[in-house]
C-alpha cells in the first residue's frame, strides 16, 4: 500500500476519533435531559461533567437522583476554566453531589458518585472543607459530625487536596457556578 494512502487512512481515523470524543463530551454535558452545553471545544477535552447520578435534585429529589440547577430550571455549562463552552453568558454547573473525592488538578477536583458520572469542580480560597476523621481530625482528637453523619471540623484546602489524591474519602460537595462552596466528609465508623 502506498505511503500516501496509509497516511490518508490514519488521518481519517484520527479525525473520526476526535469527532467521536467531541460528540461524547457534548452528550455528557447534558444534565437530566436539560439543554446541551455549547459545542465542545478543544479546551473541554477530558473534563468529567455531571449526569443524573450522584446529585441531589432541586425539586424534592432524593440524594443520588436528579441535579440541582442554576437559574430558572435551565442547566448551565461552566464558562471558562476548561469546562464547557467559553461563552460570556454561561454560568457554571450547580448542585450537590455525594460520592468519592478524587484529584484532577491542584485547583480542580471531582466527586464520583457510586451511580453516575463524575462531576468536576474548582476550589477557591472560600471553599469550606469540613472533616470528620479521614479528611482532617479535630484538635481534641474526637470525631465531630452533624445529624446526617457529615463532618463539622474545619479543614484546610491542603487537607482536601491530600484526601483527593487518596481517592477514598466519601464527601458531599455543594457547587455553585462551577466552584465548590462546601465539601463535607461523610463519616464511616
Amino acid at each position: 500500500m502506498p505511503l500516501a494512502t496509509a497516511t490518508l487512512r490514519r488521518t481519517r481515523r484520527l479525525a473520526a476519533a476526535a469527532l467521536l470524543a467531541a460528540a461524547a463530551l457534548s452528550l455528557t454535558a447534558c444534565q437530566n435531559g436539560g439543554d446541551p452545553a455549547p459545542a465542545a471545544s478543544s479546551s473541554s477535552a477530558g473534563d468529567p461533567t455531571a449526569a443524573d447520578g450522584g446529585a441531589q435534585g432541586g425539586s424534592g429529589g432524593e440524594p443520588g437522583k436528579g441535579v440541582s440547577r442554576t437559574g430558572a430550571g435551565k442547566t448551565a455549562a461552566t464558562g471558562g476554566g476548561g469546562q464547557g463552552g467559553a461563552s460570556a453568558g454561561n454560568k457554571g454547573v450547580g448542585g450537590t453531589w455525594v460520592g468519592t473525592l478524587k484529584w484532577l488538578t491542584e485547583d480542580k477536583l471531582t466527586v464520583a458518585p457510586k451511580d453516575g458520572m463524575e462531576q468536576a469542580f474548582h476550589l477557591t480560597d472560600s471553599t469550606k472543607a469540613l472533616g470528620a476523621a479521614a479528611l482532617c481530625e479535630a484538635p481534641d482528637g474526637r470525631v465531630h459530625t452533624d445529624g446526617s453523619g457529615y463532618g463539622t471540623t474545619s479543614c484546610s484546602l491542603a487537607d482536601l487536596r491530600k484526601a483527593a489524591r487518596l481517592g477514598s474519602v466519601d464527601v458531599r460537595v455543594t457547587v455553585v457556578n462551577g466552584v465548590a462552596t462546601k465539601i463535607a466528609e461523610h463519616y464511616h465508623p
